[in-house]
This record gives C-alpha cells, structure tokens and sequence, in this order.
C-alpha cells in the first residue's frame, strides 16, 4: 500500500550549485562576444576612414581637416559595449597614422575583482600615401626610374 517513492535532496543541492555556474558562463561568453563583436566594428570602421584619407589628395592640413570631418561623419551608436573615444590623427610627410581607443567595463559577478572596472580596447592603423607612379613602381620591386632607365640601357633600348 506505500507506493510513494522517496526523493533525496540530492538533485536540489546539486541544480543549486551547478546551475549558476552554468549561467556565469553563458553570461562571461556573451560579454566577450559583445567586446569581439565591438573590437571587429571599431577596426572596420578606423579602416575605412583610413581607405578615405589614403585616397584623398591634398596638403597634410587638408587631409587633417579631411579626417575631422570623417570622424565627424562616424556612428557611434552601432557599438554594443564598447564607448568609443576620439581618434588621434597624426601626418608626417606621406605617412598617416590613427589611433582609436574605446573603454569598457567588465561585470564583476561575484568573482575576482580583478576583472571589473574600466578597460581599454585600442587599435592602431599606420597608411603610407603614396602617388600612383611611385606605387607602380613599387608593385614592380623597382624603386625609382633611374633603375628602370639603367634595365633600358643594358638591354640596349635608348630614348
């Protein structure tokens, strides 16, 4: 006639320390997915203002007050975790170089208190312009046209 079946608190106990510790995963991935997903999307988005100056001809303060107004132009709303900063802009003769930082913060979770507070997440580009015939000739390993003219004359040909 006693046909209950007795349950121990076994499972009870072990839901309760397995589950949170399965959801503290869950979460950390989903924060670092967010921070990568930031990190790709502040690349790309420094790359093509850098693609746009490196194309854009004029003096170095043209192209400064050119870069000012990309960076202007730039939608900083589309970040999900990361609060982008400012880029710093420098040029020094056909070399330009941008620097852009982000912060973020890591929740603490309960764990180390290492990881919580601000971080920075930054990125470097370096562009070398170049004007096309030097390009070309760079693409063709010669560094200038008096190689080319010397090749010419060993082969024979003159102007």
């Amino acid at each position: 006639m006693n046909n209950q079946t007795k349950y121990e608190g076994f499972f009870s106990v072990e839901a309760a320390l397995v589950l949170p510790t399965v959801l503290g995963v869950y979460l950390f991935l989903i924060v670092m997915l967010f921070l990568q997903y930031d990190r790709c999307l502040l690349e790309q988005d420094m790359a093509s203002i850098m693609v746009k100056a490196g194309s854009y001809e004029g003096t170095p303060q043209q192209t400064m007050e050119y870069l000012q107004e990309l960076t202007a132009q730039w939608e900083r709303e589309r970040y999900l975790w990361v609060t982008p900063q400012a880029p710093y802009f420098t040029i020094q003769g056909s070399q330009i170089r941008l620097e852009a930082t982000g912060e973020y913060t890591v929740p603490i979770l309960g764990l180390s208190a290492e990881l919580g507070g601000v971080h920075r997440l930054e990125t470097t580009y370096r562009l070398t312009a170049w004007d096309r015939p030097a390009l070309v000739y760079a693409l063709f390993g010669r560094q200038d046209k008096k190689e080319d003219e010397k090749e010419n004359e060993h082969n024979g040909f003159t102007k």
